[in-house]
């Protein structure tokens, strides 16, 4: 897949699903890291389990590149997309990977947070050696289970840069191909966090705002 039709389809779907805050709804919280706008992006680890065409394959291990980006919606609950392509190798056999899943995810404590997703995914298989080389595999619905925690090595008051270790649980239930996946990643994320007048703040900063 093109990457310009990648981004079309990630911008339609961000249109539909990140709603914007309304300003006279608005109740203050609390000044922390994980709040606002999101965007993480980085390299993940594979290990696929692989049932194709009534055969059980061992364990393929692979990488891919994963794009998280989204709103937090409440305190403690966020919706956005994630965005995932690599490949892996097992069993004289290559296989390409695509995911576009929407994402949603609940902080458990204020850095670590529980996901889970559902969408389109891909897992498209073709031999390395011998005559037949046709595309097989599996094309369709995908779901994650993971969970991440957010180190910050910025200090704002909402919002920041942070290195972000996650581990995720995918399944890919195919007709013919089934493939559950699990991933180990490391993504360098940066959060827009709320503006002061959204925040609530204690005396000393509420007085540094007016002072402006």
């Amino acid at each position: 897949m093109h990457l310009r039709s990648i981004a079309l389809m990630v911008a339609a779907a961000t249109c539909g699903i990140v709603p914007a805050r309304a300003a006279h709804a608005q109740v203050l919280e609390l000044p922390e890291a994980r709040q606002g706008y999101f965007l993480s992006v980085g390299p993940h680890f594979t290990m696929s389990k692989v049932w194709m065409d009534n055969e059980r394959y061992g364990v393929w291990p692979g990488y891919e590149v994963g794009l998280h980006f989204g709103q937090m919606v409440t305190h403690r609950f966020g919706l956005g997309l994630q965005v995932h392509n690599g490949a892996s190798k097992g069993d004289a056999q290559t296989a390409v990977t695509f995911g576009l899943e929407l994402e949603a995810q609940w902080a458990l404590r204020p850095r670590l947070a529980v996901h889970a997703s559902a969408g389109i995914d891909t897992f498209s298989v073709r031999a390395d050696d011998g005559k037949d080389k046709s595309l097989r595999g599996a094309a369709g619905s995908g779901y994650s289970l993971g969970l991440s925690y957010s180190w910050f090595f910025t200090h704002r008051l909402s919002g920041g840069w942070a290195v972000t270790p996650r581990i995720d649980a995918r399944l890919v239930p195919g007709s013919d191909t089934k493939v559950l996946v699990g991933v180990v990643g490391l993504e360098i994320a940066w959060w827009s966090g709320l503006p002061r007048n959204q925040l609530e703040l204690p005396s000393s900063e509420a007085y540094k705002v007016k002072k402006k």
